[in-house]
């Protein structure tokens, strides 16, 4: 996450830019919800194809079919983000009116030396503080790294577990829904370890397969959000 080069990151402020005046385009049609992701590189979709391949395409497309009575899914996901620059940004996401946010963050966080996990739970705080009190937060944790053997991948896959911790808790005092992706992956990785690099492109980006995983355990929370009065 932290491995982008300059080129990678400005594509994705390119894309940011895009969906920052979402607020004017969603009145197109009439929404009934918008569905905020706000997120860094995995909800971005980076690695794999961001139109049919990564978690977010997945539920977009199904948006975009009129599953769910012209609910919208807008992509707020920055590559590099961890939750001191993604406050950078947050009034654009506000602008994007949201009635459902979903905010997944950590991966950057637990690499970055100003970020510990007391500092990542008050950065969750403010962040959540923008938004109005009546719509719906969604925390989300994130997959872990690829265990490649190697001692700075075990190591970062044991300081994300504090960061993982911190989300659940918070998720937990405050009544949050919680899309648990961490623990899903971690369990989905135990039963079949073998196939491990099958999940990722990198050692911290989910493959197609990967994101497939992520998208079946963010939609089984999401549907029932979804079509709440």
């Amino acid at each position: 996450m932290k491995l982008f080069t300059k080129t990678a990151i400005l594509i994705t402020m390119s894309m940011f830019v895009m969906f920052s005046g979402c607020g004017k385009k969603a009145e197109v049609r009439k929404i009934s919800k918008r569905i905020v992701f706000f997120g860094d590189s995995i909800t971005f979709g980076y690695g794999v194809d961001t139109q049919k391949e990564s978690f977010y395409s997945r539920i977009d497309n199904i948006m975009k079919a009129g599953v769910y009575d012209n609910a919208v899914a807008i992509n707020a996901g920055v590559n590099g983000d961890n939750t001191y620059s993604a406050l950078e940004r947050i009034n654009d996401v506000v602008a994007c009116k949201p009635d459902i946010l979903i905010v997944a963050f950590g991966l950057n966080d637990c690499q970055t030396d100003s970020v510990d996990p007391e500092q990542f739970r008050k950065n969750l705080i403010k962040m959540i503080s923008f938004f109005p009190r009546d719509i719906r937060i969604v925390l989300a944790t994130s997959n872990s790294f690829m265990d490649t053997g190697q001692d700075t991948w075990r190591n970062l896959n044991g300081s994300l577990d504090l960061y993982m911790a911190e989300i659940r808790n918070l998720a937990r005092e405050r009544s949050y829904p919680l899309i648990d992706v961490h623990d899903i992956w971690k369990n989905q990785l135990r039963q079949d370890s073998r196939n491990l690099e099958s999940m990722y492109v990198d050692p911290t980006h989910p493959s197609a397969k990967g994101h497939e995983l992520i998208y079946e355990t963010y939609m089984s929370v999401l549907r029932k959000l979804i079509v709440e009065k």
